[in-house]
């Protein structure tokens, strides 16, 4: 296994996990139970979701695989601009979960 490929599986790997952390902010935000996150980092989570669900793209999506690319990208770049504040949320998650039963 080349360098290339081991760099791909750890930015795929962070990628899943950040994806699984803001599922659980999500949920977390919604219940009121955490709302320390940037306005900037809603606004961006909300556009890149009505990009991603937009029949509108840069790139149509009746396109068999290309279609998807600018999709994967604006998701890609919304989980970086993301990454901050899923930081903090991790911390925070950590700080206040409760491990004894």
């Amino acid at each position: 296994m080349g360098k290339g490929s081991v760099l791909n599986v750890g930015l795929l790997s962070r990628l899943i996990g950040n994806f699984k952390l803001l599922y659980s902010l999500i949920k977390d935000y919604w219940k009121g139970e955490y709302r320390k996150v940037s306005p900037w980092s809603v606004l961006v989570f909300i556009a890149g979701i009505i990009y991603v669900v937009s029949p509108i793209d840069i790139i149509p999506d009746f396109l068999p695989l290309v279609g998807q690319i600018d999709d994967a990208i604006i998701l890609v770049l919304c989980m970086y601009f993301l990454e901050k504040d899923l930081q903090k949320y991790k911390e925070w998650k950590i700080k206040n979960t409760d491990t004894n039963p």
